[in-house]
């Protein structure tokens, strides 16, 4: 992808600046890192263009990335935005804190709660939009079955994508509206001097139900803790409660249980 020209109105801004590549959870885009930019090269979707619009919508009511240029040429979408200060919330020095690792996620999203959506023009992160494209990637065969929870399909799982598609059809639960992340997980959150300094890769934020991000940022703590990614090497006993008494929220099984298996089709 680093052969292809970049647009006159990016190139003006980044110019023969160095830059490092970044290519993690990022399969089919180039991300480009800069000493201030950061620059997204993937194909459109509508998680490139709600990215775009969704923080131009926020502005300044919580750290995100400022979206400089966005732009699509030949299907390809190019997102010129600011770097964030800090460290992600995974490195080893928090890792290394476990308390206030969980604290200053909780903190995070009591952030993105203040928010007031009532207004919010876009509506593409609500139940009724998330179900129709799980739908198309199970019609089209674009769930990735290895990497999913091992116990979400097979023997005392679902049979197929398929099935767990119906069942979430039939199993919805009411929606809590607040501003959620999409994709609450430990890279996506940045700290600096022990607080949230910025959230990025913002493509799925919108109104949601709260339990959208908590699901999200459980299993997300949880694999950071148990050794997912450290070879097996266990950190932390994390339990969900402890994420649940810093937010104060009171455990809701259906819908963690809900989202969580909605997050599998995608």
């Amino acid at each position: 992808m680093r052969h292809l020209e970049l647009p006159e109105n990016i190139q003006a801004i980044v110019g023969t600046k160095e830059y490092s590549l970044d290519n993690v959870g990022m399969s089919d885009s180039e991300v480009r890192i800069y000493d201030k930019f950061v620059l997204k090269i993937q194909p459109q979707s509508e998680e490139t263009n709600n990215e775009s619009a969704i923080a131009k919508w926020i502005g300044n009511q919580i750290p995100i990335p400022t979206i400089l240029e966005y732009c699509v040429v030949n299907g390809m979408s190019y997102t010129l935005m600011t770097k964030i200060d800090g460290k992600m919330l995974c490195s080893v020095e928090y890792l290394g804190q476990p308390e206030k690792l969980i604290n200053l996620a909780a903190q995070g999203l009591k952030q993105l709660w203040k928010i007031d959506v009532k207004d919010c023009p876009y509506q593409a992160s609500r139940l009724n939009e998330r179900l129709k494209n799980a739908e198309y990637n199970v019609l089209h065969n674009l769930v990735d079955l290895y990497n999913v929870e091992p116990e979400t399909f097979g023997p005392n799982g679902f049979a197929n994508p398929k099935e767990l598609l119906n069942w979430l059809k039939n199993n919805r639960p009411d929606e809590d509206i607040v501003l959620t992340h999409g994709d609450y997980c430990l890279p996506n959150i940045f700290v600096k001097e022990n607080e949230i300094s910025g959230f990025i890769d913002i493509g799925k934020m919108g109104p949601a139900d709260r339990w959208q991000d908590i699901a999200i940022a459980i299993r997300s703590l949880k694999h950071n803790f148990d050794g997912k990614y450290t070879d097996g090497k266990k950190i932390f006993n994390f339990k969900p409660q402890m994420f649940l008494d810093a937010l104060g929220v009171d455990f809701d099984n259906q819908k963690y249980k809900y989202y969580f298996l909605l997050d599998e089709l995608f």
